[in-house]
């Protein structure tokens, strides 16, 4: 994500770094133990905070969050950040999705799906069946169809200015897929009327629905589709929503449900209230428990407050919602866990979260970015140990030297101990000279960056000074806030001309990224953020800087045109390779996440997906008990 694409991933409202989508991991990884025993622990990965309680589960009650800011957007189809998927798992379903059940919340499982998809005609056609029983909750309440699944698919690359961030990983494999979200006319971006004429009057060639079947024809066969049908394209629509352009009041203001809870009441920025869907039926859906009769967020807190709060086991938190602990609760939180506590976690989350972006296309100091050993230079200036000090040490952010996460497919691959660039001041300052940059004319560099998180406000801290080491940098401060870090500096549906970075708004900063699905996921790394133009913002990408390479694109197509994926995945490596070659980004840890609950919050378990427990399947004893 979230986005940490958007969404932005995506995104992400996290401790150190928000995501833009959301965080993956290997198919064969586990997310925790679920161990319920006491006493002696390791803090290590896979410590999962389950807090079984005794007896059966109870039902009832109302879980209350509190969090630091809001869902990127409140919509069916078009999320793309933590956050969203978050809030998604509560009022709505997709065709798979991830199963909260420990050992296994990376592993794909039907949702509205009655099974795995059926495969035919050598690869090049998947067809989903709808399980039946699944109702909106509209008035009257109807079923839900395969053509609603086929609208969220079509309505997600919609040109209005909020569309789904991940249409890159999936829209050329569909057949037609890519003509149909090219077809929509330019009216669509400003009209609703528009958009849904389009949306109900064309087909897109590749999908085809036989009663509660849908059929995938595929351009290339695509073993990893599974994964990407567990996003929010894949999602069933109602035609309601097409009342207004997406994520708009229009929409979100009259939401349906397919879920086990409907939203009750929304105010951007600052709450969002949920109850349970009486059309919903627990036959229906393998997925989520709904112990809790309510769900409560209040989305004004502070990271500090939040977590000392959550301890005492007081009944209006329950639970956090998009704030995970600070890192001064770090030790805190590590002694719980070694104590044998079942209140905190540490997951992986198969991210790189944070890492630094170099703006290629910016004008600033001559485009200067836009030369390769200008941005080698500056990645040999840093010192990536004192980046995870800053972070909360590497108990909890092992460091990353490349692209791929480790349990990522390809990472394997990526010969080991690899680091193109060591810690080397010297070298820098060399190269930078050699570039024009002294200190008497200094690379003047505007760093993005989240005011509101108290790790990126740590981290902008130790760039800025770490980079006037070398004597020939400046770094100065672009605060600005988690809502509007992706949607109005990165994320921005405009031209490349006409965007933020182009127009040299920033020159650094600070994202976090985790692939769409886990395992063999590593196109959702490069088509969304090192592709062109496919990975550019405006084309539903993450290439914040715009970098480009044609040797890069190359790779990826090569890679999604083999046979195996082992054979796919030496493709991704050299791709991993190159990108780090041209100094796209600086990554910085593979970080993994402490998370907190209270006392009584029950079956909580942990999902790499959105990075925090899952409310749709937690249970509450008495507050205090």
């Amino acid at each position: 994500m979230t986005g940490f694409r958007t969404r932005i991933v995506g995104g992400l409202a996290i401790a150190v770094a928000s995501v833009t989508a959301i965080a993956a991991c290997s198919s064969n990884s586990t997310s925790g133990s679920g161990n319920t025993g006491s006493g002696a622990q390791q803090a290590v990965p896979g410590w999962q905070g389950l807090n079984p309680g005794t007896g059966s589960p109870q039902s009832g009650g109302t879980l209350n969050m509190i969090g630091v800011s809001d869902v990127d957007h409140l919509d069916y189809d078009i999320g793309y950040y933590t956050t969203d998927y978050q809030a998604l798992r509560l009022y709505l379903r997709q065709l798979y999705t991830w199963p909260a059940i420990p050992g296994q919340t990376t592993t794909p499982a039907p949702d509205m799906a009655t099974g795995m998809p059926v495969i035919s005609d050598n690869g090049l056609k998947q067809t989903v069946t709808l399980r039946s029983g699944m109702m909106w909750n509209t008035t009257p309440p109807r079923a839900v169809t395969a053509a609603d699944v086929v609208r969220g698919i079509k309505r997600a690359c919609n040109p209005s200015p909020v569309s789904f961030g991940g249409m890159a990983d999936f829209e050329a494999t569909i057949q037609g897929l890519s003509s149909f979200c090219q077809g929509y006319p330019a009216k669509a971006a400003t009209d609703a009327t528009v958009l849904k004429n389009y949306v109900e009057s064309h087909n897109v060639s590749g999908i085809t629905v036989n009663g509660n079947s849908i059929t995938f024809s595929l351009t290339r066969p695509a073993p990893w589709l599974i994964g990407a049908m567990t996003l929010p394209p894949f999602s069933a629509v109602p035609i309601e929503a097409e009342v207004g352009l997406p994520g708009t009041p229009a929409v979100y203001n009259h939401m349906y449900s397919d879920g086990p809870y409907t939203i009750s009441s929304y105010t951007p920025n600052k709450s969002m209230d949920f109850v349970r869907n009486p059309e919903w039926k627990a036959s229906t859906d393998p997925i989520r428990k709904a112990y809790v009769d309510a769900i409560n967020i209040d989305e004004t807190g502070n990271q500090t407050t939040i977590y000392q709060e959550m301890a005492t086991g007081s009944p209006s938190l329950g639970m956090s919602w998009d704030s995970l602990a600070p890192p001064a609760d770090f030790p805190k939180l590590l002694n719980l866990i070694r104590s044998g506590s079942h209140l905190a976690n540490l997951s992986r989350t198969y991210s790189s979260n944070p890492y630094m972006v170099y703006n290629t296309v910016s004008p600033n100091n001559g485009g200067a970015l836009g030369k390769v050993s200008v941005r080698q230079a500056l990645s040999y200036g840093l010192d990536r140990t004192q980046m995870l000090k800053t972070l909360g040490g590497e108990t909890t952010n092992p460091p990353l030297t490349h692209i791929l996460p480790d349990g990522t497919d390809g990472a394997q691959d990526v010969p080991s101990g690899y680091d193109p660039y060591p810690y080397n001041p010297s070298k820098a300052k060399s190269m930078l000279a050699a570039a024009g940059f002294t200190s008497s004319n200094p690379l003047t560099l505007k760093l993005l960056y989240r005011s509101d998180s108290q790790g990126q406000t740590k981290l902008f801290n130790n760039l800025q000074a770490q980079f006037s080491t070398l004597g020939s940098v400046k770094v100065v401060g672009v605060p600005t806030t988690q809502g509007d870090f992706y949607g109005k500096y990165l994320a921005v549906a405009v031209p490349k001309d006409q965007s933020p970075a182009a127009k040299g708004v920033w020159d650094l900063t600070i994202a976090g990224w985790g692939p769409d699905w886990f395992g063999n996921s590593a196109v959702t790394w490069f088509n969304p953020l090192f592709s062109s133009p496919g990975g550019y913002p405006v084309n539903g990408g993450s290439n914040f800087g715009f970098y480009t390479s044609p040797t890069v694109d190359s790779l990826i197509n090569q890679a999604l045109s083999q046979t195996t994926e082992a054979q796919a995945d030496t493709y991704w490596a050299k791709a991993d390779q190159q990108v780090m070659s041209d100094a796209a980004i600086y990554p910085i840890t593979q970080t993994l996440q402490l998370a907190e609950h209270a006392p009584y919050v029950h079956n909580a378990v942990f999902m790499s997906v959105w990075q925090n427990f899952d409310p749709a399947n937690v249970w509450l004893s008495k507050p205090g008990s």
